[in-house]
Order: structure tokens, then sequence, then C-alpha cells
């Protein structure tokens, strides 16, 4: 018990006080907060394209022709096309 206690010490020691432990340390909450930035936006894009999806699918119910649904919704004809050829049944 104590041995493991000692090892985690001499560990926090390293990372808080040795210059390679810092630098170590720093570049590894980079890294997380980097991946944790990227995670969000991947996030706020999936919820931005179920809005837009959201929109086209009310717009087409209103009798909307796709070329309108693409100019309003800012996407290329093809997508919106795409996207209602994808949720039709089969």
């Amino acid at each position: 018990d104590d041995m493991f206690y000692d090892e985690l010490r001499e560990a926090v020691s390293y990372f808080k006080k040795e210059p390679e432990g810092v630098n170590t340390m720093c570049e590894i909450m980079r890294e997380f907060e980097r991946k944790s930035e990227n995670k969000g936006r991947a996030e706020e894009r999936k919820k931005a394209k179920k809005r837009t999806e959201a929109i086209m699918r009310n717009l087409r119910e209103e009798g909307m022709s796709y070329e309108k649904i693409a100019r309003i919704t800012n996407q290329s004809l093809s997508q919106v096309k795409s996207f209602f050829k994808m949720k039709q049944p089969a």
C-alpha cells in the first residue's frame, strides 16, 4: 500500500516539477481541450443538420418546390433531392 503511494507521489512530482513532466502534462491537456472542442463542434453540426432537415420537411409539406427549399435552406438542389429520396419508404 505504501509502495503504491510512493510511486504515485513520485509520478505527481514529476508531472508538477520536472520540466519534461510539465511539458508532457501541458501537451496532454492541450490534446484534451482540442478533442473536447472538436466534439462540441461535431455535436453542434449534428444539431444544425437536424434543424435544417426539419425545416426542409416542413417546407415540402407546405408544397414548396425542391428548388425553393434548396435556396431557402442554403443547400444544393442535389442535397435536397437526395434528402427526400432517402426519407421515402422503400
